[in-house]
C-alpha cells in the first residue's frame, strides 16, 4: 500500500502539479469576518487515485493490526432514523449509557453502523458514507456534514477544505473517482474500532506544523483554526448548543468485491466534531507516518475587508463602507482600485447614472482620475443577448488594459451580473470589481462569483469570475424604491429562516421601520449629502452577507449539490419563468420560503406555532406570500421540475425550526394541498399579502421620495 502511495504521489507531483487550480482551502473569522479560499498545490483526489484501488497488484493482500479501545466513556446511544414517506433525515437520542469500548465488541457491534449509534456526529458520518457508496450523488449530503471550516487532511498533502475540495477528496477516497454519477459503487464500507482521541491525538491536530501548507494557505489555515475555538468558546456558552467538542478514531474498511474476498483497504480515520456535531476535521492516515513539518505560516493582518473570498484565483475582498464617491475623507476607492493609469472604466447602470452622475464625477475630479462611463440599462427585462455584445463592444471601444485597469461594475445585480460576464469573455478574463446599488444586490450578489446573462432561459449563458473587490456602500439604497427594498428583505428573509434566527428576530422587531427608511438615515454625522446604515440596519446587512459567505463560501463553484442558501429558489424558478405573475427576484424568493415553510411544517420540521410566526412577519413586513393566479397544481409542477434540475434528486432545503436547515428528498402531492389549504386560510386574513403586477410594478409605488 505504501509502494502504491509512493508511486501516485511522484505521478501526481511530475505530471500533474498546476493542474488543479481550482482546489481550495476555506476559513472562517468570525471576529474579521474574513473568508480565504486557498488553491492545493497537489489535489488529494489525485494522490488518492492509485493508492486506494491498487490495479497492478489487484490479488494482493493486506494485514492491519487493529488497536484495541480501552476507554470507559459515558455516550448517548443514537439513532438516524430516514422516513421513506417524508423523504426527510433525522436523528434521535435512544438512551444514555456506558460502553467499555474493547476491539472484540467494537469488531462484531460496529460493522454496517450499528454500533456507531453512540455519537450522533459518527453515526451521520457512518450514514453518509453508506449512503454515498450506494448512490454517488449521496455524496453531497456527506460534504454537507463538515463544518464552514471544515477539512479532509492527510499527511504529505495540502488540506483538502471548502465544500468542493471536500466532495472530491471524499469521492477519491470513497469511490475511486470523482463523485456525482448516479447509481451505486461496487466498494463497501466496513468500520471497525471505534475510541475517543487522546489529548495527545487532538492537539497534533490543532498544531498547524503538521501539515504542509505553504505561503497564503498557511495563513488562511491559522486563521481558520482561530475561528474554530472562537467558535467553540462561544458554542460552549450558547444553551443552544452546550455540548463540548468530541474526536473519535475509526477504522475504515473499503472493499471492493465481496468482504475478505477481493482489494481491501483499511484507512486511519480521526474525526474531529464541532458543539453542533459537524464535521471540524477530517484526518486520514493509512499507517500514521511520521508528520511534516512546514514553515511558520505568516500572520493575517488585523486591518482588511470585513469579508474575503478565494475562487482558487482571484481574491475577493468585500467592503462595507459608506459614502464611497460622497465624502471627501474616504479614501477607500482610491486605495483599493490601485488606478496606477489614472483612468478608471465604469460600467454604470442607466438609472444609477441619473441619479448619482455628478456624484461619481466629482470623486473623479478630486483624485485626478479620467473616467470612461459605459452606461448600460440594468432591468431584469434588459439582460439581454444584444445588451451583453452591445457592453462588449463598447468594452472594445475602450480597450482597458488587461491588468492595470481593472472595471468597476456600478448597479444592480442585473447590472453586476451582466459586466462581470462581459468581463469574463473580452480577452478571455480581465479583473473587475462590483459596487452593488440595490439592497437584493449587497445582501445576495455580493459574495458569489457567479456572472451571466438571459438566454433562452434566466441566467441561460454565464461564467465564474470572481471580482477583485466588492464594495457595499448602503448611501445608495436611500433613492432605491420601497418595492425593490421589500424584494432585497425576501432574500434576507431567506437566510434568516435558514441560517441565523438572530437575523430572524432582528428583521421581525425593526424589518419595517428599516424598510421605511431605507435601510439609511441622514445622520448628523454623515457627509453632506450622503446618508449612514443606521446600527440595526448596518447589523441586518452584516448578518444577511455572513449567511451567505457561510454557506456558499466553501464552494463558489457550486460543485455541491447541497446548498443552504438553495433555500426559497425551489419554487420560485417556476414562478419567475412564468411570465403572467411578473415578480421581482426577492419577490419570487419570499413566496417560496413561505410556502417551504408551511410545507416543512407539514414534515414536522417546524411546529404550527413557528409556521404562524414566519407568515405574521411577513405580513408585518409587507412581504409577498402568494401571487394571484398561483395553484397547488402550480407547486406540484415547479417541485417536479427543480427536482429534474438537481440531478434527479429533489434536495430541497426547509427550515428546522427558525434559522437551521433541513433537507427532503421528497414533497408529495398530499403536503403541496395540505400547505396550500393552510396558506389559503391565511390569504383569507391578510389579504395584502397576495400580489399581483400592481403591487409588484406600480409606477406610484416605485418613485423614490
Amino acid at each position: 500500500a505504501r509502494q502504491h502511495a509512493a508511486r501516485s504521489l511522484i505521478m501526481a507531483q511530475k505530471g500533474h502539479q498546476g493542474t488543479s487550480r481550482r482546489r481550495a482551502r476555506t476559513t472562517f473569522d468570525a471576529g474579521t469576518r474574513r473568508t480565504q479560499i486557498i488553491p492545493s498545490a497537489i489535489a488529494i483526489a489525485t494522490v488518492l487515485v492509485g493508492a486506494i484501488f491498487p490495479g497492478a497488484d489487484a490479488g494482493a493482500r493486506y494485514s492491519f493490526v487493529a488497536r484495541p479501545c480501552s476507554a470507559h466513556v459515558r455516550v448517548h446511544s443514537m439513532m438516524v432514523a430516514s422516513d421513506p414517506a417524508s423523504g426527510t433525515r433525522s436523528a434521535h437520542v435512544k438512551h444514555a449509557k456506558d460502553i467499555l469500548a474493547a476491539h472484540e465488541a467494537a469488531e462484531t457491534k460496529i460493522g454496517h453502523g450499528e454500533g456507531l449509534n453512540s455519537h450522533v456526529g459518527i453515526s451521520a458520518f457512518a450514514e453518509g458514507v453508506h449512503a454515498a457508496l450506494s448512490d454517488a450523488r449521496r455524496i453531497d449530503e456527506l460534504v454537507g456534514q463538515f463544518a464552514y471550516w471544515g477539512s479532509v487532511r492527510q499527511t504529505g498533502h495540502q488540506p483538502a477544505i471548502g465544500h468542493g475540495n471536500i466532495k472530491r477528496a471524499l469521492g477519491q477516497l470513497l469511490l475511486g473517482s470523482a463523485a456525482g454519477a448516479a447509481g451505486p459503487s461496487d466498494v463497501t464500507a466496513r468500520f471497525r474500532t471505534m475510541r475517543p482521541l487522546t489529548s495527545h491525538e487532538v492537539e497534533a491536530a490543532s498544531d498547524l506544523s503538521n501539515w504542509p501548507v505553504e505561503g497564503a494557505a498557511a495563513a488562511a489555515m491559522a486563521s481558520g483554526s482561530a475561528a474554530a475555538a472562537a467558535h467553540r468558546a462561544r458554542s460552549s456558552h450558547d444553551a443552544q448548543h452546550p455540548s463540548a467538542p468530541s474526536a473519535w478514531h475509526l477504522d475504515l474498511v473499503l472493499d471492493r468485491g465481496a468482504p475478505g474476498h477481493g482489494d481491501a483497504r483499511v484507512l486511519d480515520l480521526r474525526l474531529h466534531f464541532d458543539p453542533e456535531g459537524s464535521v471540524d476535521i477530517l484526518e486520514v492516515y493509512e499507517n500514521t507516518p511520521s508528520l511534516i513539518s512546514r514553515a511558520d505560516s505568516p500572520e493575517l493582518s488585523p486591518l482588511g475587508p470585513q469579508w474575503e473570498t478565494f475562487d482558487g484565483r482571484t481574491t475577493q475582498r468585500i467592503w462595507l463602507c459608506a459614502n464611497c464617491f460622497t465624502d471627501p475623507t474616504n479614501t477607500l476607492l482610491r486605495d483599493t482600485l490601485e488606478l496606477s493609469t489614472g483612468r478608471l472604466v465604469a460600467v454604470v447602470d442607466r438609472t444609477v447614472w441619473e441619479l448619482y452622475e455628478d456624484d461619481i464625477r466629482g470623486w473623479c475630479d478630486r483624485e485626478g482620475v479620467l473616467l470612461e462611463p459605459l452606461v448600460t440599462p440594468g432591468n431584469e427585462d434588459q439582460k439581454t443577448m444584444d445588451n451583453l455584445l452591445a457592453l462588449l463592444d463598447e468594452l472594445a471601444r475602450v480597450d482597458p488594459l488587461r491588468r492595470s485597469e481593472p472595471v468597476l461594475a456600478i448597479g444592480g445585480g442585473v447590472l453586476t451580473d451582466m459586466a462581470g460576464f462581459a468581463c469574463a469573455l473580452w480577452r478571455r478574463g480581465i479583473p473587475w470589481c462590483r459596487m452593488p446599488t440595490t439592497l437584493l444586490g449587497m445582501v445576495d450578489a455580493s459574495v458569489g462569483v457567479k456572472v451571466a446573462t438571459n438566454y433562452h432561459r434566466k441566467n441561460g449563458i454565464g461564467a465564474f469570475h470572481s471580482p477583485l473587490h466588492t464594495f457595499i456602500d448602503p448611501s445608495f439604497l436611500h433613492t432605491v424604491p420601497i418595492a425593490d427594498i421589500r424584494s432585497g428583505v425576501g432574500e434576507m428573509m431567506k437566510a434568516a429562516l435558514i441560517h441565523d434566527g438572530t437575523l430572524f428576530d432582528l428583521l421581525e422587531e425593526e424589518g419595517e421601520r428599516l424598510i421605511q427608511e431605507r435601510f439609511t438615515s441622514a445622520a448628523k454625522d454623515a457627509p453632506a449629502g450622503g446618508h449612514l446604515a443606521s446600527d440595526a440596519a448596518a447589523e441586518a446587512i452584516r448578518r444577511s452577507v455572513d449567511a451567505m459567505l457561510q454557506c456558499i463560501g466553501p464552494d463558489l463553484w457550486e460543485e455541491s449539490l447541497v446548498r443552504p442558501m438553495d433555500f426559497g429558489h425551489s419554487l420560485s424558478r417556476t414562478l419567475e419563468a412564468t411570465e403572467a405573475f411578473k415578480l421581482r427576484h426577492g419577490e419570487a424568493v419570499a413566496i417560496d420560503c413561505a410556502f417551504s415553510t408551511l410545507v416543512a411544517a407539514e414534515k414536522g420540521l417546524v411546529t404550527p406555532e413557528e409556521a404562524q410566526r414566519v407568515l405574521r412577519c411577513y405580513a408585518a413586513l409587507g412581504l409577498p406570500c402568494s401571487v394571484r393566479g398561483v395553484t397547488a397544481d402550480t407547486y406540484k409542477r415547479a417541485v417536479r421540475e427543480i427536482t429534474v434540475h438537481r440531478d434527479g434528486l429533489l434536495r430541497a432545503p426547509l427550515p428546522r425550526g427558525i434559522g437551521a436547515c433541513a433537507y427532503a428528498d421528497k414533497i408529495t402531492d398530499e403536503e403541496v394541498e395540505a400547505a396550500f389549504a393552510k396558506l389559503e386560510v391565511f390569504l383569507a386574513q391578510e389579504p395584502h399579502v397576495l400580489w399581483d403586477r400592481k403591487c409588484s410594478f406600480n409606477p406610484e409605488t416605485d418613485i423614490a421620495s
